[in-house]
């Protein structure tokens, strides 16, 4: 007679072979087709090497080319891309990565199948349980790093085969002189990626001196090319949150010196999160050994960071895909319920006012990504006219070609208002003073026009803009 355990053992084997299938249940809608059958691009139940990886993000964006956008943010030693993938259209972002460490490959199973699962959600307006997955997506945008290391995933993945003759000497070495690189968690140079980050580095215990499969931090702080990228990356997004999975063991660990004022902020979230996935939670450490990304977010960024090792304890070695069954139901939500919380999170940081506003640029205006001057994209506004929809002080958020952009333009550089068409023929009979806008100081007039007929264009409040031989140009009515 089978025990329960067994027939549990046997149901996960099933879902490997049968793929996705049992996978689509959380998917809720009135009306909507059997989860069963929703379309997946992902199959989270087969090894996600680097090249397959790339394969299907590109088929995810060509699926959904209105909500995923891909770009490379760095590149490894050995030529790989790390990618990253943006889903949603929201200004808040939040952050997703997955396998810095090479054998720990399954988080990156689990962040393609939430790409897959919501991009489907939100083009077929499908809630997941009780997330809104169109409302969320709308407000803050997840942005994914499935394969932080692409390089030392190959390597676990695929041996020796997929790096050049010259290195493989190199790695066996690296590897106890063993050419089987199943437990491996460096990258190709034997750094352990996630002991790279500049979060207490000096201090980081238990790492060899000189590189090897695991543990090895590096000669420096953000030595390596994946280092470098996430640090990059995570700047230029400026997320809310941050949250990295791992394998294995089933825990989170939410606290790296983590200041008074953040505690209960950050306690909070931990407690929802170990709420939805069973996790235990690691107790601060007074002086916790660093170096992992969050480590160096939450010291960073003073916002909150998570790191959570997936699945049963396994040791030095992958875990085997048929976990992937319990990994999904306990992280299934949890993309929806970190950008819903980011979301907040933003909210606090940058309180705007929603706000109708009709705002005509006079000059050139920077464009941002957020009311924030750390934030600039590389275009700018000239001689348009906008109706803003939300304001922060004397930031403006406007449409632009690019998506929903802030602007904080000087005083003279635009006017509160609309122009309105104005086609007349105006007679002047005293000498009128041109201007290039109508803020420019009396001071600053381009020219004096002597008394003669000339034809108006626009009008705003009592300027009115006419045609000149400088081109067009401003005069103020004559009460």
């Amino acid at each position: 007679m089978r025990t329960e355990g067994t027939m549990a053992m046997l149901l996960k084997v099933l879902a490997v072979i049968l793929g996705t299938t049992l996978l689509a249940g959380p998917v809720r809608a009135a009306g909507s087709e059997p989860a069963s059958v929703n379309k997946s691009i992902i199959n989270p139940y087969q090894m996600y090497t680097y090249n397959l990886m790339m394969q299907q993000i590109d088929q995810l964006a060509s699926a959904y080319p209105e909500l995923i956008e891909v770009k490379s943010i760095g590149r490894t030693v050995f030529g790989r891309d790390i990618q990253a993938v943006k889903l949603g259209k929201g200004e808040a972002n939040v952050l997703i990565d997955g396998s810095q460490h090479a054998r720990e490959w399954l988080g990156t199973n689990l962040i393609l199948y939430l790409i897959d699962r919501y991009a489907y959600a939100y083009e077929n307006q499908v809630n997941y349980d009780e997330y809104n997955v169109s409302d969320i997506l709308d407000h803050c945008s997840i942005w994914f790093v499935p394969m932080v290391n692409p390089d030392g995933v190959a390597l676990q993945q695929e041996g020796l085969s997929a790096f050049p003759d010259f290195w493989q000497a190199s790695l066996i070495g690296m590897n106890g002189n063993s050419d089987s690189f199943k437990h491996w968690k460096a990258n190709a140079q034997g750094v352990d990626i996630n002991r790279q980050y500049p979060a207490v580095w000096s201090d980081i215990r238990n790492s060899p001196g000189y590189p090897m499969f695991k543990n090895f931090k590096g000669w420096e702080p953000a030595q390596t090319a994946e280092a470098i990228s996430m640090i990059q990356f995570t700047y230029e997004i400026d997320p809310e949150i941050a949250f990295s999975y791992h394998t294995s063991g089933r825990v989170l660990y939410w606290h790296f010196n983590t200041p008074p004022e953040h505690l209960a902020r950050d306690k909070k979230i931990a407690n929802a999160i170990s709420a939805m996935t069973g996790y235990g939670q690691v107790k601060p450490e007074k002086n916790p050994s660093g170096g992992g990304f969050t480590d160096w977010f939450i010291m960073q960024f003073g916002r909150p960071g998570f790191t959570a090792e997936l699945g049963p304890y396994h040791a030095e070695n992958e875990l085997p895909l048929w976990t992937f069954a319990d990994v999904w139901e306990e992280n299934k939500n949890m993309g929806l319920y970190l950008a819903a919380e980011g979301y907040r999170l933003w909210q606090e940081r940058y309180p705007i006012e929603r706000v109708e506003v009709k705002i005509q640029l006079l000059e050139d205006v920077q464009l941002y990504n957020r009311p924030d001057e750390s934030t600039p994209v590389g275009a700018k506004l000239n001689g348009a006219k906008l109706v803003a929809d939300a304001r922060l002080g004397e930031w403006y958020r406007v449409p632009t070609w690019l998506g929903p952009k802030w602007i904080r333009p000087q005083p003279t550089a635009y006017l509160q208002g609309h122009s309105e068409p104005y086609a007349k023929r105006i007679k002047l009979t005293d000498k009128t003073p041109i201007y290039s806008s109508p803020k420019a100081e009396e001071s600053l007039a381009l020219a004096e026009l002597h008394s003669q007929e000339v034809d108006a264009l626009e009008r705003w409040n009592d300027w009115i803009l006419i045609k000149t031989w400088l081109g067009s140009n401003w005069i103020k009515e004559k009460n």
